[in-house]
């Protein structure tokens, strides 16, 4: 990575990651056996780490992303989530903005379908962007009451400690991050 000199290198660099997550036995999980799996047997990757298995999700990748980002640009960090009083099937997402000449930067990798670099003038609009897309992957592969749909929140995050596990990595962002809608 030491030798990445640019946003779209490191982008093209991490295509050699797999979506999904390597268990501490070595286990590869993908598709329905990482939604299975991902509460109990998932732990927050390094990016040594990731870099090492070439397995992880979005929590995983933005962790990779942000260690090559720091010091050389301005960065955020964000999780979404649809915070409900109760367990539900939608998706979370984390992603990095980035900021240069006054212009906001959607980096996506773990996200295929929105997979690059997406330039915005301003933040608000990024988010609402992405606001916009994640209801929409949502609405595709659940049925939602405008209840649910409401109930998406996004936090700002500030770096987590590794080896974490899915609880852990939400309740940190919960009880640390700030929340921005």
């Amino acid at each position: 990575m030491k030798n990445i000199k640019s946003p779209e290198e490191l982008l093209k660099y991490m295509d050699l990651i797999n979506y999904g997550f390597v268990d501490e036995e070595k286990k590869i999980y993908q598709d329905d056996d990482f939604e299975q799996n991902v509460f109990s047997k998932w732990r927050l990757s390094s990016p040594e780490r990731l870099l090492k298995v070439k397995y992880g999700h979005c929590f995983d990748q933005v962790e990779l992303e942000r260690e090559w980002f720091t010091n050389k640009y301005p960065i955020h960090t964000y999780y979404m989530m649809f915070l409900l009083p109760y367990e539900n099937p939608f998706s979370t997402h984390t992603f990095l903005v980035y900021e240069d000449n006054h212009k906001y930067y959607l980096f996506e990798h773990s996200d295929y379908f929105n997979r690059g670099i997406h330039e915005y003038n301003s933040l608000d609009e990024l988010l609402e962007k992405e606001i916009k897309h994640h209801l929409e992957y949502n609405l595709k592969n659940n049925k939602m009451t405008d209840e649910e749909q409401k109930s998406l929140v996004i936090y700002e995050y500030q770096k987590p400690e590794y080896n974490i596990d899915m609880i852990e990595f939400i309740n940190n962002i919960l009880e640390n991050g700030k929340r921005i809608r």
